[in-house]
Formats: C-alpha cells, sequence, structure tokens
C-alpha cells in the first residue's frame, strides 16, 4: 500500500514538474521578444532577423536561436544534426510559446491577448509531448523545404534512431513532418499539372530514411491522438496516414505510367500502401483494397 502511494505521488510531482516550465525575468522578456521577431518573420530569414535574434541570446534560448537563423538561411545549414535532434522537453516548451504566441497574433477569430499573458498560460499548462514534439519538427523543417527547392538529397540519409526520438510515436512525428515538407505538396502539384518527368526528377532528389528510399518506412501504425492544428483538433493519424497514402498513391502511379515498373513494384510493397491496416485512414481505401487484392494474384 505505501508503495503504490509512493507511485501516486511521484507521478503526481512528474506532472507538476512538467507542467510548469520556470524563467528567469531575463529569459522570459527575451523569449517574448524572440517570438514577436519570430512574428514578423516566420521564416526567419535575412540578415536582421539573426542579428536581432542573436541579440537576444541567454543560456537558455541560444540552441533556439541557433537553429532559428541556420534555418532561416535556407541552404545546406538546414540539414545539420542539431536541429533534427530531439531537443528536451523544457525547450520543447519554449517553442510552443513562440508558436502561441504567434496564433494569438496572427489569428483574427478570436481575441488576441497580451503575449506575457499567452506565454505564462503556456508555461504553466502541461502539454501533450506529441503535440509539442510535432510543433517543434514543424519548424524546422521549413527551412529544409526552401533549400530542398534546388538541393539533391538523395545521399542524405535521416537516422531515425539517431536523433534522441523516444520511440515509434516520435519517429512517425518526425517522419510525417520531413514527408510532408518535401514530397507531398510537389508531388500533388506536379501531378495535377501533368509533368511526370519532373515528378520523376524530384522523387529521385528525396532523402533517405535508415539508409532506404523513404517508402520502405512504414514503421507506423502507432497509437493515435487528437493533436491542436492552427486553431481545431484533429486526428493525427487521419490527417497525416492519408497525407503520405496520397504522397505514395501519386509516386506510384508516376512510376506505372512512365513504365518503370521495377520501382513501381518496389515502392507498393515495402510502403503502407500494401498494409491493410492503414486503409482505413485514407479516401483511396477502396482502391488500396483493390490493388491489394490484386497483389495476392502477383
Amino acid at each position: 500500500m505505501k508503495r503504490i502511494t509512493l507511485l501516486i505521488f511521484l507521478s503526481f510531482a512528474t506532472i507538476c514538474v512538467n507542467a510548469q516550465t520556470k524563467l528567469s525575468d531575463k529569459d522570459f522578456n527575451n523569449l517574448i521578444a524572440l517570438a514577436e521577431l519570430y512574428s514578423h518573420n516566420n521564416m526567419c530569414t535575412g540578415s536582421e532577423f539573426a542579428q536581432k535574434a542573436k541579440a537576444l541570446k541567454t543560456p537558455i534560448l541560444s540552441h533556439i536561436i541557433e537553429n532559428m537563423v541556420a534555418t532561416g538561411k535556407q541552404d545546406s545549414s538546414t540539414i545539420q544534426k542539431s536541429i533534427f535532434q530531439r531537443p528536451n522537453t523544457d525547450e520543447l516548451k519554449l517553442w510552443y510559446v513562440i508558436r502561441e504566441i504567434h496564433y494569438n497574433r496572427v489569428d483574427t477569430s478570436r481575441k488576441s491577448l497580451p503575449d506575457e499573458v499567452v506565454a505564462h498560460k503556456v508555461l504553466n499548462e502541461n502539454i501533450d509531448e506529441r503535440w509539442l514534439l510535432d510543433n517543434y519538427y514543424y519548424f524546422a523543417r521549413e527551412g529544409l523545404s526552401m533549400y530542398f527547392n534546388e538541393a539533391d538529397l538523395s545521399h542524405f540519409n535521416f537516422n531515425l534512431d539517431d536523433l534522441g526520438l523516444k520511440d515509434d510515436t516520435e519517429k512517425a512525428i518526425f517522419f510525417y513532418n520531413i514527408i510532408d515538407a518535401l514530397a507531398n505538396g510537389r508531388f500533388r502539384v506536379l501531378s495535377y499539372l501533368k509533368k511526370p518527368d519532373k515528378l520523376s526528377a524530384v522523387s529521385a532528389r528525396m532523402p533517405m530514411f535508415n539508409g532506404k528510399p523513404y517508402y520502405y518506412y512504414s514503421n507506423l501504425d502507432i497509437p493515435d491522438f487528437d493533436y491542436i492544428g492552427y486553431n481545431k483538433s484533429e486526428s493525427y493519424q487521419k490527417q497525416n496516414a492519408e497525407m503520405l497514402i496520397n504522397t505514395l498513391l501519386i509516386h506510384f502511379s508516376n512510376l506505372a505510367s512512365t513504365g518503370d515498373k521495377f520501382h513501381a513494384r518496389e515502392l507498393y510493397f515495402n510502403s503502407i500502401l500494401h498494409k491493410p491496416e492503414f486503409f482505413k485512414y485514407s479516401q483511396s481505401k477502396e482502391t488500396l483494397q483493390r490493388l491489394y487484392e490484386q497483389s495476392k494474384n502477383q
């Protein structure tokens, strides 16, 4: 009984520690100023942004500012490991403060609050770490996305076991964000414009994950959870598994239509397109089921 009581107490204490992030006055004020700077230039581009951000550095904010400046360069700086390495939970919370101050400033559907009020509210809340991590990688991917407009990343490998990610859910959060940033929008536009050669060229520039093409990564059958997007609650798996399936279907169709049957088969049989447990997340589930039934005879 004493052991059970102790465990309950420790769990409660852990929640309380996670719920409150303490900052010195200087760190708090500089965080507010950094959030305001970011809200005016959320791509973090230009020498003026870098100069103003660096002037706000403190030991606690240093890593955040270094990452902002690096992603703002939109060059090879955006693929350095320090950007994609998982920050600790306290730092993730500070990134969330920056996000919420920005949303508070731009969301016209709700009454705007003073930045200090928003910051205090977030710092004192117990926020799901999955939300915090997704928010961070949404930021971290932006510079990479711009760099990928011209860069060939085909020889670059994201080793998901080397980024400090805690479990399969965190790895999925990372993977989904990178695929959304690099492939999803580009594939959809090029498919709509009927430019198969350009789509093939973009897919050939994609980075690897764990040493293999992106479509091999299928360890994505994670527990679903609701998360807060811009201003509404959504199913994380519905949003992201469907995004990945659509991306894969476009890539698969492009390979098939250009006569590359070998790579079309490779993509299909090694991706979640061939895993029925994911079909429920897609509006194309009938197509996926039909392909799956046909594949049994091949």
